[in-house]
C-alpha cells in the first residue's frame, strides 16, 4: 500500500494521483493530460493489471514495483526524453542504494544482466498539435519471485523485500530529478552514453522480414543510436526495432 500522505509531503509542490491498482499509469496519465494537468503532475499505483513496455509488450506489475508517470509539458522528443529518464533513475538508485545501473539502449536499466527498470514515453495530441509527453517508468524495487519466463531476464532490486527507502521516496526523487533534469537537456547524453552497455557491441535487429547487424557507435542527443554496417552507417529511432547484444 503507498503511502499518499508521505509522498504528498515528500512533493508539496507537484500534482498527484495515488493508485493501489490501476490498468496503466500511462494511461491514466494521458487521460489526465488531456483534461488539462500540469506540467509534472504524477500518478503512482502500487500494482498495474495492464503495464505496457515499448513495442506493445507486456510490462508485469505486482506489488514490490515503483510504477509510475510524469506528464512533462515539453516540445522534447520522446527519444530524449527516455535517454533523461534512464539517467535520472540511475542517479537516485546509485544515490539510495548506493548500485550503479547499466543502461541498455534505449531504454532500459539493468543489474548483474538482467532488466530492472523498463521506460516508456509516449507524445500526446490533439490533431497535431503535441500537448505533452507521458514519461513511464517501472522500476522492480523489492519484488520477489518472477514468471519462469521472466527470471532469466529480469530482477528487483531488493529481492528479499530489504529497500533502504520506501516506494514513495523513490518515486519522489525521480520525479524532482526528472524535473530538474528536463530544462538542461540534453546535458545528461554524456552520463547515458557512458552508462550504454550497448555502445561498442555488435547489435542484431530486425528490419521488416530481414535480420540485420552492426556495431553501436553512439547514441544521438535524440535517442537514436548509430550502428555501422557492412552497407554503412543507420540511425535506428526508438519504438523502431528490437536490439538484441549477442557476445
Amino acid at each position: 500500500m503507498l503511502d499518499s500522505a508521505l509522498l504528498h509531503s515528500l512533493l508539496p509542490d507537484v500534482s498527484l494521483r495515488v493508485l493501489e491498482e490501476t490498468a496503466s499509469t500511462n494511461t491514466d496519465a494521458r487521460e489526465w493530460l488531456k483534461a488539462g494537468a500540469a506540467h509534472g503532475s504524477l500518478t503512482v499505483a502500487a500494482r498495474q493489471s495492464g503495464g505496457r513496455g515499448r513495442m506493445g509488450r507486456v510490462f508485469v506489475s505486482p506489488e514490490g514495483g515503483l510504477y509510475m508517470s510524469l506528464v512533462l509539458k515539453s516540445a522534447l522528443p520522446a527519444g530524449m526524453i527516455t535517454t533523461l529518464c534512464a539517467v535520472a533513475v540511475r542517479r537516485v538508485v546509485a544515490e539510495i542504494c548506493g548500485m550503479a545501473l547499466d543502461i541498455k539502449w534505449v531504454n532500459d536499466l539493468q543489474r548483474a544482466g538482467k532488466k530492472v527498470c523498463g521506460i516508456l514515453c509516449e507524445g500526446v495530441y490533439a490533431g497535431d498539435r503535441l500537448l505533452g509527453v507521458i514519461a513511464g517508468i517501472g522500476l522492480n524495487v523489492s519484488r520477489g519471485e518472477f514468471p519462469p519466463e521472466l527470471r532469466q531476464i529480469a530482477a528487483s532490486l531488493y529481492p528479499a523485500g530489504k529497500a533502504p527507502a520506501p516506494l514513495e521516496v523513490f518515486a519522489a526523487r525521480i520525479t524532482q530529478e526528472i524535473l530538474d533534469m528536463l530544462p538542461l537537456a540534453p546535458a545528461h547524453m554524456a552520463e547515458y552514453r557512458a552508462a550504454c552497455i550497448t555502445l561498442g557491441r555488435r547489435v542484431w535487429w530486425h528490419q521488416g522480414e530481414a535480420l540485420r547487424e552492426g556495431l553501436a557507435l553512439d547514441v544521438d542527443d535524440s535517442g537514436g543510436l548509430r550502428i555501422r554496417t557492412d552497407e554503412g552507417e543507420v540511425t535506428l529511432s526508438a519504438g523502431e526495432v528490437s536490439i538484441r547484444p549477442r557476445d
